[in-house]
């Protein structure tokens, strides 16, 4: 994972964390959620392309 998306994820895992908090409140924030539980989707899939490939170059 390189720095930027590694960053990203923290930041999405930092917000996911929030709203968890958030709704312990009895606040909603459903539409917020989605976005971020759909980006992180993307991070993942997107860490996974290559990562037989990779495993290949450091063995």
């Amino acid at each position: 994972m390189n720095e930027y998306t590694r960053g990203a994820f923290e930041c999405l895992s930092w917000l996911e964390e929030v709203i968890s908090m958030l709704r312990e409140r009895g606040e909603s924030w459903e539409p917020l959620s989605a976005e971020i539980d759909g980006a992180i989707r993307d991070i993942r899939r997107g860490v996974g392309v290559d990562f037989r490939e990779r495993l290949r170059a450091t063995v």
